[in-house]
């Protein structure tokens, strides 16, 4: 199954991703990550959506400061659902770049240090896993927690 044209509510998300609601409203609010769609009430957000909040979450983790965030972000948006898989995220200079694999980042930053090196393609993958465990009927607990 293929979850590109899949849309999650705010509870899968916040089950998928550990951002609570507030925070996501408060992006959604601010504009800093809206989510793709609209239900007839509720958010719903794509797996792309899902990608760019984990990618942001694991910046905030490693101590990436706002503003490289939000570049990281718009750089992200850039591309569409496919490119997302193979991606790799590289910060140097204050700026961020996004490179179509790895290999093409080494090659790319040349010996130069990088201070962030995220592969995005990688947390895709995750997310994939995880969304396949959620829709996964032997694993209720997934399904139940938090999903709105």
């Amino acid at each position: 199954m293929t979850y590109t044209t899949e849309t999650f509510t705010t509870g899968q998300v916040r089950s998928l991703t550990k951002v609570t609601a507030r925070q996501l409203d408060h992006w959604a609010w601010t504009g800093f990550l809206q989510p793709t769609g609209q239900g007839a009430v509720k958010r719903r957000y794509s797996f792309e959506d899902l990608v760019r909040i984990r990618v942001v979450m694991r910046l905030k983790d490693q101590g990436v400061t706002l503003p490289i965030i939000r570049k990281a972000v718009a750089k992200l948006r850039e591309f569409s659902s496919d490119p997302l898989r193979e991606l790799s995220l590289v910060g140097m200079n204050g700026e961020v770049f996004l490179y179509g694999n790895r290999r093409e980042a080494e090659c790319a930053t040349d010996g130069q240090t990088a201070f962030l090196f995220m592969d995005v393609g990688e947390i895709a993958r995750q997310v994939t896993t995880e969304v396949i465990s959620l829709d996964d009927p032997r694993q209720p607990h997934r399904r139940s927690a938090g999903v709105a």
